[in-house]
């Protein structure tokens, strides 16, 4: 049997948890938990092993988003990713929230995928392009800048219509994408080198300071 991967992703505006093993998802679930998260995390995470058919002693990896995103539902994840991983002897692999949202969409590559930051700034990164936006923190005027350059990159996002993206003026269309933490597993099944001793795991804001 290949190692069974655990992902978890909190950083978004739900709540996401796989189960992965061998290069396919057994189990992916996606819920709005607001702020009952941290209380309901546990117990969403056992309910996927049993619905799977699998058990937390089988687990050979934990895959969990770490940024950008809400700070809370981070800081949620990362800890609960950390503090299992530790408990169980195992790796845990950080994943950038827009890499899975970007895996998590049927578009076609150039993807631009942004979440909501506040601020009237988005989180945004480019994905399957040359000239790539890195991971960070931007404002109006920097997106439109990027993808007046990069006019076939599609633009995604977990909640356009918090975002400022529908009101570029472009001509774009930006399509919702509904995060799928299978992602997140597939991304740390195919970097293994990017698995990190629990103590060692970050989490990644990109939050810029206020000016």
């Amino acid at each position: 049997m290949g190692k069974l991967i655990l992902a978890l992703d909190c950083s978004l505006r739900l709540t996401n948890v796989a189960v992965f093993l061998d290069g396919g998802v057994l189990i992916s679930e996606s819920l709005d938990l607001g702020r009952r998260q941290a209380a309901e995390l546990p117990v969403i995470v056992k309910n996927a092993f049993s619905d799977a058919g699998r058990s937390f002693d089988q687990v050979g990896l934990l895959a969990v988003t770490n940024g950008p995103g809400y700070f809370t539902g981070i800081r949620v994840g990362v800890s609960y990713a950390a503090a299992l991983a530790y408990g169980l002897g195992v790796k845990v692999a950080p994943v950038s929230s827009l890499h899975m949202l970007a895996g998590s969409s049927a578009e076609r590559t150039p993807v631009l995928a942004a979440v909501y930051a506040g601020r009237e700034r988005v989180y945004a990164a480019s994905f399957g392009c040359e000239d790539g936006l890195p991971v960070g923190e931007y404002g109006k005027d920097e997106i439109e800048r990027w993808l007046l350059g990069h006019e076939n990159a599609e633009v995604i996002s977990d909640a356009p219509e918090k975002t400022f993206l529908p009101d570029l003026g472009l001509g774009r269309k930006v399509s919702p994408v509904r995060p799928d933490a299978s992602e997140a597993a597939r991304i740390a099944w195919l970097n293994p080198a990017s698995a990190v001793h629990p103590m060692e795991l970050r989490v990644s804001y990109h939050r810029s300071p206020l000016t």
